[in-house]
């Protein structure tokens, strides 16, 4: 080694020696790289400084994994190489044009595009039999990882278990499982409900209703705790006639709610919810905000357009992609380590949707 090795960080002194080695002719083409211990005993380093270094020159293209194999020397012309190249990006949702799926997909492709790296999406609509049955087909192919959404997160824990068995590194956005640990990105649904509440309240409300869209997934819940700890912050109880948990929405119960004065605002869980409740509202013949304010969750490109402009918490979707990505390139072949799940800031954006009492 040279007299300036002493002073480099221990991981790039073994990403040097592969590199020497690769310059050498010493593998030879597509030759097998030493195993985790082997080059721990070689070079006495541990096997986490030798795990990042791999991890890096994977992620440069410079060599290649085989799952039960090992790692190997990148030749260009490999079908094994060209699927570390691949990403794919599972979307199960509603409709392949929505904006916000559009703008996690952007920051996805800023990621890979920085890592030489191609994106390839598949979008199921809103199906999870048909995202389950894609998945296990996916996973019979080399990837270089999966970024998953999926309509169902509790279901998808079956082959999240196939996937692990493949030791494939995927990361699941904005939903995540319960009771199953996964690496994931997600806005801070918390907090965010938290603060959007927290106006409402702060404006003079005190009978604040909560509509949910999909009640079952992890991201509404955590909004729903939220919007309770808001209220219980400030010494407020949820009137129950007011909590709307189903799809269906009983908008007889909720326009009566109304009428009574026993509800001034509605907290939805995303904008989808709340434009619906706009549209319904106002041919029903309900004044938006004048006889109940209502605050949605996300930020819909359509949102600002709707006709009352929406008063929303805005989430970054296109930070969720690209996050995503890059805890995509983190992720090791290590199958005995801790999940990481990363939460996004959220900001409030105040428009029309809402009166001050």
């Amino acid at each position: 080694m040279g007299k300036n090795d002493s002073i480099s960080p221990k991981y790039q002194q073994v990403k040097d020696y592969v590199l020497t080695q690769i310059e050498n002719n010493a593998l030879g083409k597509d030759g097998r790289i030493p195993s985790e211990s082997e080059f721990s005993q070689l070079l006495d380093v541990s096997s986490i400084t030798v795990r990042k270094a791999l991890n890096e020159l994977v992620n440069e293209g410079v060599i290649y994994r085989v799952r039960g194999k090992g790692s190997f020397v990148s030749n260009r012309g490999t079908a094994a190489d060209a699927a570390t190249r691949y990403v794919t990006f599972i979307i199960s949702g509603n409709e392949l044009y929505d904006s916000s799926y559009l703008q996690i997909t952007k920051g996805v492709q800023s990621f890979l595009s920085q890592q030489g790296c191609k994106l390839i999406i598949e979008f199921v609509e809103n199906n999870f039999e048909q995202e389950r049955e894609l998945i296990m087909k996916l996973i019979q192919s080399e990837t270089r990882g999966l970024l998953i959404y999926s309509v169902n997160p509790n279901a998808a824990k079956t082959y999240l278990q196939e996937i692990r068995k493949k030791a494939i590194p995927f990361v699941m956005l904005d939903r995540i499982p319960s009771g199953f640990p996964v690496d994931c990105i997600t806005c801070n649904n918390n907090d965010g409900a938290y603060e959007a509440v927290a106006h409402l309240i702060a404006h003079g409300h005190r009978n604040i209703g909560f509509a949910a869209y999909d009640f079952y997934l992890s991201a509404e819940a955590e909004r729903f705790n939220g919007y309770q700890r808001a209220m219980q912050d400030a010494s407020l109880v949820p009137n129950d006639e007011t909590l709307f948990f189903r799809r269906e929405l009983d908008y007889d119960k909720l326009i009566a709610a109304i009428k009574r004065g026993e509800l001034t605002a509605l907290f939805c869980v995303n904008d989808r919810r709340a434009l619906e409740i706009i549209e319904r509202l106002t041919q029903e013949g309900i004044r938006i905000p004048e006889e109940i304010s209502i605050m949605g969750f996300d930020d819909f490109e359509s949102s600002k357009f709707a006709k009352v402009p929406l008063s929303t918490v805005r989430q970054n979707f296109e930070a969720l992609g690209y996050e995503g990505a890059r805890l995509l390139f983190e992720l090791g072949g290590d199958a005995v380590r801790c999940h990481k799940k990363i939460l996004l800031s959220t900001s409030l954006v105040i428009r029309e949707s809402i009166k001050e009492l």
